[in-house]
């Protein structure tokens, strides 16, 4: 049967990795430090320069001058790899650091901002434009509507007047009559 962990074993062995972690987190952080790189690859040109100028079967030795154009060959190279190497991963490293994220981040919301504002604005520009064509279809419509209610008005004020001028004319007879 297995062994149940209480929760104190539990916290103790995620303790454990954690250090374990962080052990290994600074081990890689000095491995990947460009001084400790550089030093460690000077030690080994070195290492290889020394070896270019023993000779290891002692019958054909090496010329100083081949040893050192091997040796200033050798440093460029590994000089140059070094140098790329390090630009990379510190273009790689910056873009995964946690500010660079934030700036791509603003970056984009700046972006996306000025799209929405720009969208926003040509919204409002059509809305006006439709707001200004219902605007002028709605005063023509009313113009329309009070030209017939003037003219409406104008005939029941002519019907009023011809029935009060028969009533006056009704009442005067009556008066005469």
């Amino acid at each position: 049967m297995a062994k149940k962990e209480s929760l104190d074993d539990m916290r103790d062995e995620a303790y454990r990795r954690q250090d374990n972690l962080a052990a290994d987190i600074d081990e890689l952080v000095d491995r990947v430090n460009p001084k400790n790189a550089v030093l460690r690859w000077k030690n080994e040109l070195v290492e290889s320069v020394k070896g270019f100028t023993d000779a290891a079967d002692e019958k054909s030795p090496v010329s100083l001058p081949v040893a050192i154009a091997g040796g200033v060959i050798g440093l460029a190279v590994i000089g140059g790899g070094i140098a790329g190497v390090v630009a990379l991963s510190r273009h790689r490293a910056a873009q995964r650091t946690p500010s660079a994220r934030l700036e791509r981040a603003i970056k984009e919301a700046g972006k996306n901002t000025d799209k929405a504002i720009a969208d926003v604005r040509k919204s409002v520009e059509q809305n006006r434009e439709q707001a200004g064509k219902k605007a002028a279809k709605t005063r023509k419509q009313a113009g329309k509507k009070v030209d017939n209610a003037r003219d409406e008005a104008g005939k029941s004020l002519q019907e009023a007047r011809k029935q009060a001028n028969k009533k006056v004319a009704e009442t005067i007879e009556a008066v005469r009559g």
